[in-house]
C-alpha cells in the first residue's frame, strides 16, 4: 500500500513565529533525560592503514539513550559531539576526524549565504570565530554509559557523504528522550590519496559500504534484545539503506531523508550516477519487507519519480511546499540561528522559516516508527495541512 503525506507549510506561518532563544523551544523532548556514550568497534572483515595505524577497520560510535532517573550532570555543549572515543592506538585517526568534522561544518553550515550563495559575512566575526561560538551552544545530552543489554527499540543512523555522524543529534535526542537507543557511526574514514570518505578504487565496488553498515547493525543487536530495529539515513546514507536492506527482515522500518534521486527522471542518468540503487530497484526488483518513509522537498503530493518503483508493503511520501534545503533535514543546519544578535546573519530568516518544517519532519518520523511498533501499518496517514 502506498501512502502520501504532504506537509503544507505556509510561508506566513513561518514568518509569524517569534525568535526563540533555545532550539528546544522548537524540538520538544520527551520525559526521559538523554544520555550519550562513545565507544569503538572494529570490523574484522576489512583492514585500515593510515596515520601510523594498521589493523582492523575502526568505527567510532555514538549512542544516545534514555535515562529514566534524572541525573545532576551538566548538559554537554555542541563542541562535545566533535570529541570521539579516546584510544591511544587510534589517536591520530581520531584527531584527524575531529579536524575534518570542524572543517566540513564550517564549509557546509557557515560559509554560504542561504539567500544568494555568496560567502557569508558575519560582521567582525571570522568563520572560525562563529564556529567557536556555535560550539558553546548547550545541548540536552549528558555523559552516561549504558549498562548491560536492554530491550529498548533502536535506530541506526547513516549520515550523508562527508557528513557528521552527529549531524542529526536533535533527532537522536528526540528519540532517546522517548525510550529509544539511537546509534550513529563514523562510516567514513580518510584513506591515503583519496578525498575524505572515499574508498580506494580497488575497494569501491566490493560492497564494503553495505558490509560496514551490517557490522554496525550487528553491534546494535549486541546492546538490545529488541526486534524493533529501524534505519534512518540522509542523502548517501539514505541510499545505503536501499543498497543494504533489500529482502532483509532484520529492519522493521526505514526513513529516507532525501536521497537526491527523488528529483531525477532520466533512468540512464540514475544508472550512471547511482548504479547500486538502480540495480536493486530496477534490475533486481528487490522487495523491501518493511515500511519506508521517503522525505523530499518536491513540492508535490505524489510518488517521487524513480522511487515509485520501490517495492515495499507500505510507502509514505512526505514533501513540503516551502523550499527546504538538502541539509535542512539535519540538526546542524539550525545552530547558528541561536547565536547572539551581535553576530550579523543576513540569511537568518531562512533558517527561521525552516525550523518548524524540520520539527514537523521529526514528529512525522516518530509517528511513522511508533505506528510500526504498534502494528498500525495498515492505517493510512492523513494529509497534514498546517494553517496560520
Amino acid at each position: 500500500m502506498k501512502q502520501f503525506v504532504l506537509l503544507f507549510i505556509s510561508y506566513f506561518l513561518c514568518q509569524a513565529i517569534n525568535v526563540q532563544e533555545n532550539i528546544y523551544d522548537y524540538i520538544k523532548l520527551g520525559k526521559n533525560q538523554v544520555g550519550i556514550m562513545d565507544t569503538i568497534i572494529f570490523d574484522s572483515k576489512y583492514n585500515y592503514e593510515q596515520f601510523g595505524y594498521k589493523g582492523k577497520k575502526p568505527y567510532f560510535i555514538k549512542i544516545w539513550h534514555p535515562i529514566q532517573k534524572k541525573r545532576k550532570n551538566n548538559y554537554l555543549r555542541f563542541k562535545d559531539l566533535f570529541i570521539l572515543k579516546q584510544n591511544e592506538t587510534l589517536k591520530r585517526i581520531k584527531d584527524s576526524l575531529e579536524l575534518i568534522y570542524k572543517k566540513h561544518y564550517i564549509r557546509d553550515y557557515l560559509t554560504d549565504n542561504l539567500e544568494n550563495g555568496t560567502e557569508n559575512k558575519y560582521g567582525n566575526y571570522s568563520l572560525d570565530n562563529v564556529f567557536d561560538l556555535v560550539e558553546k551552544i548547550d545541548i540536552r545530552s549528558v555523559r552516561m554509559p549504558i549498562k548491560g543489554k536492554s530491550n529498548l527499540p533502536i535506530i541506526i543512523y547513516y549520515n550523508g557523504s562527508q557528513g557528521h555522524p552527529f549531524e542529526n543529534f536533535l533527532l537522536a535526542e528526540y528519540f532517546a528522550s522517548r525510550g529509544f537507543y539511537f546509534v550513529a557511526a563514523s562510516f567514513e574514514l580518510q584513506f591515503a590519496n583519496m578525498p575524505f570518505g572515499m574508498l580506494p578504487y580497488d575497494r569501491f565496488h566490493s560492497n564494503e559500504y553495505e558490509e560496514s553498515l551490517k557490522t554496525v547493525v550487528q553491534f546494535a543487536k549486541s546492546i538490545t534484545s529488541s526486534s524493533n530495529i529501524f534505519f534512518i539515513g540522509h542523502s548517501m546514507g539514505a541510499q545505503m539503506g536501499l543498497r543494504t536492506f533489500g529482502q532483509d527482515s532484520t529492519i522493521k522500518g526505514m526513513v529516507s531523508l532525501e536521497t537526491s534521486i527523488e528529483f531525477k527522471t532520466d533512468h540512464e542518468q540514475i544508472k550512471e550516477m547511482w548504479p547500486e540503487v538502480y540495480k536493486n530497484i530496477i534490475l533486481d526488483k528487490v522487495n523491501y519487507p518493511f515500511p519506508i518513509l521517503f522525505c523530499a522537498a518536491t513540492g508535490e503530493s505524489k510518488p517521487f519519480n524513480f522511487l515509485e518503483n520501490v517495492k515495499s508493503p507500505q510507502i509514505t511520501y512526505v514533501s513540503t511546499i516551502t523550499e527546504f534545503e538538502h541539509n535542512a533535514y539535519l540538526s546542524l543546519f539550525y545552530l547558528r540561528y541561536f547565536l547572539d544578535t551581535s553576530v550579523e546573519q543576513t540569511d537568518k530568516k531562512i533558517i527561521k522559516n525552516r525550523l518548524p518544517i524540520y520539527a514537523k519532519h521529526i514528529e512525522t518520523i516518530y509517528n511513522f516508527i511508533e505506528g510500526i511498533m504498534k502494528d498500525k501499518n495498515e492505517v493510512k496517514l492523513k494529509s497534514i495541512l498546517i494553517k496560520e
